[in-house]
């Protein structure tokens, strides 16, 4: 695929997590945290799970945890904005999961914590909001940069920053359709100068599902960051 390509060469490559090691501290020498590489690698894995048909464990997935997200804004919104890499975020966001309700959850292998299932709810939370999403993203550049937890979080704090109205336009498209693929095409560019200001030494690994996850839950640190509004 063409934009496969396009990343390649922008230093972002975007493929399956299981073929690629864990890149290790020494190739990042400015960042030795991979806490977020591995919750990739774990989206990986849970999408695999959800075979034989991928795409339906998307839309499954955006529904229970959009549900979830707009049942609960409130705690969402705190989970979304803690560190991640901290104990007290995964427990957090098992116990929202778990206290569901009236949210369907109909595919038996969705998981209720990692990556994917925040950035659904990044991405609900933001769809609900008054301000379109490129506008509020726009606003939030003009302020100091929300803290990175992780090296491809910093690298996706740095896109949502640069690249505001992409990004919006990302979220405004259906998982994997064409509108999505040609909107993550058009990622390519920023998203390798970021990773480049950020000293990778390697390609990236990441699906298209992390990377809009990863993308969606920056974006809503972002905006609601303190100092910032939406």
């Amino acid at each position: 695929m063409k934009w496969l390509a396009a990343f390649a060469a922008a230093s972002l490559l975007v493929s399956p997590l299981a073929a690629q090691e864990e890149p290790g501290a020494s190739e990042h020498p400015a960042q030795d945290d991979t806490k977020l590489d591995k919750m990739l690698e774990r989206a990986e894995r849970d999408r695999a799970a959800a075979k034989p048909n991928d795409h339906d464990a998307r839309i499954a997935l955006q529904k229970w945890a959009g549900c979830i997200a707009r049942r609960s804004k409130d705690e969402a919104a705190r989970i979304l904005t803690m560190d991640f890499t901290t104990p007290t975020y995964t427990r957090a966001q098992k116990m929202l999961a778990q206290d569901s309700g009236t949210c369907i959850r109909d595919n038996s292998s969705l998981r209720g914590d990692g990556l994917l299932f925040a950035g659904e709810m990044a991405e609900a939370l933001l769809e609900g909001e008054g301000t379109p999403v490129g506008t509020a993203l726009a606003r939030a550049a003009g302020t100091p940069a929300t803290a990175g937890f992780s090296f491809t979080d910093k690298v996706a704090i740095c896109v949502v920053r640069s690249v505001p109205s992409e990004v919006a336009a990302l979220f405004a498209t259906e998982r994997d359709s064409a509108e999505e693929s040609a909107a993550i095409n058009g990622l390519a560019t920023p998203m390798g100068m970021c990773a480049s200001a950020a000293h990778a030494r390697k390609p990236l690994s990441v699906s298209p599902a992390g990377l809009r996850a990863m993308l969606a839950t920056a974006a809503f640190r972002s905006i609601h960051a303190p100092g910032t509004s939406a």
